[in-house]
Parts: structure tokens; sequence; C-alpha cells
């Protein structure tokens, strides 16, 4: 049947079982990359609009911290309320221990 001397297999069968090897690593691989490339895109998408966000939100913490200053509630009391804090107080103390305050 088999005309091939035993010493030309013995040869054969380590290249043989490295070419399988190899052809088993070969198409593991680009099953693994058919695999992960979309979840690389999608991942890179998410990415980015990751960082859009957290820039969106850098800027709303921004132009909170400016509309909580007290300078700019102070600007606005003034300009749209009406509302002087520029007016000099005057404070006036009474030593008198009889004196009583009373709500009317």
């Amino acid at each position: 049947m088999n005309n091939l001397p035993q010493n030309f297999k013995n040869r054969n069968l380590p290249i043989a079982i490295f070419l399988g090897t190899l052809a088993v690593f070969t198409i593991s691989q680009l099953a693994i990359n058919s695999i992960i490339t979309p979840l690389g895109l999608e991942l890179e998408s998410l990415n980015s609009e990751k960082n859009y966000l957290v820039e969106e939100n850098r800027s709303m913490e921004e132009e909170i911290a400016k509309t909580n200053s007290i300078m700019v509630i102070r600007q606005l009391a003034n300009k749209k309320l009406n509302i002087s804090s520029d007016a000099e107080r005057v404070i006036i103390y009474i030593e008198d221990s009889g004196v009583i305050a009373e709500r009317q």
C-alpha cells in the first residue's frame, strides 16, 4: 500500500504536527480578531462619548460655580431686583437695662 520508507514517515511527522498547529493558531487568531474588532470600535465610540460628557460636566460645574459666587449673586440682586448692599448701615447700641423690646 504505502511505498514510502519508514524513515521518511518519521521525518515528516514533526513537520505535519507543526503545520497543523500553525493552521489551528492562525484560524484561532482570525476568529478572535473578528470578534474583538467590532468590540474595539464600540469601545472607542463609548470612550469618545465619555470624554465629551466629562467635558460637558466640567463646563456645567464651572457655570454652577459662577452662579453660586457671592459676587454674581450681588450683581444680579443689584441689576434685576434693585436690591443694593451699598447703602450705609447704621447700628445703634443701647446700654440701658430698662429698655425692653416688645413685639407688636
